[in-house]
């Protein structure tokens, strides 16, 4: 139960925090919107910067969960394709949420406020993993290709924000976009 009412929490602060910026968002406000007092909020998050490194943890560890499953630290080819495969089916099915997550992140002070909070600086856990990938394939530069195949990614995250819910991309057009990263990548 008490996992459930966070998740809630979290969903709820998560569609505020994004419609209305982070900044302009109070416990109170965040709490009204989730449809709890003031006070429960509390037993739940200390403030509202603790709910915002929820929301984004919760958010990248399940990213992670994808890129290596099996929390071996290795990156193997089919992990990659299943990552990718994986990543944009979630954004087909999860097209607010992912648009959501990726506009709150972008908003400013919110970048200043989690850089120095290590669980949720993914791209520390994230780069290794696709460095040691591209180096065991032979990449000439590993980093450039860990640099194009998430800013690629990344960049269709942003697309969406600029296009929902006004213009809806295609599955097909997003399913063509997932073909040609493999095919780069894979």
């Amino acid at each position: 139960m008490r996992e459930s009412r966070r998740k809630q929490i979290m969903d709820s602060a998560l569609e505020l925090y994004a419609t209305e910026g982070f900044s302009k968002c109070s416990i109170a406000l965040l709490a009204q919107h989730a449809g709890i007092s003031k006070g429960l909020m509390y037993n739940y998050f200390n403030s509202k910067e603790e709910l915002l490194a929820a929301v984004i943890e919760h958010g990248m560890n399940e990213i992670m969960l994808l890129l290596d499953p099996n929390s071996d630290g290795i990156l193997q080819t089919e992990e990659l394709e299943d990552f990718i495969r994986k990543v944009f089916n979630n954004m087909r099915n999860n097209r607010k949420f992912w648009t959501l997550y990726v506009s709150v992140i972008l908003q400013p002070g919110v970048k200043e406020l989690l850089t120095d909070t290590p669980e949720v600086n993914y791209m520390e856990r994230f780069f290794p993993l696709l460095i040691g990938y591209f180096e065991n394939k032979g990449s000439k530069d590993p980093y450039l290709e860990v640099l194009t195949l998430m800013a690629l990614i990344e960049g269709f995250g942003v697309l969406m924000i600029y296009s929902y819910p006004a213009m809806r991309i295609p599955d097909e057009a997003l399913t063509r976009f997932e073909e040609r990263i493999l095919k780069m990548f894979i």
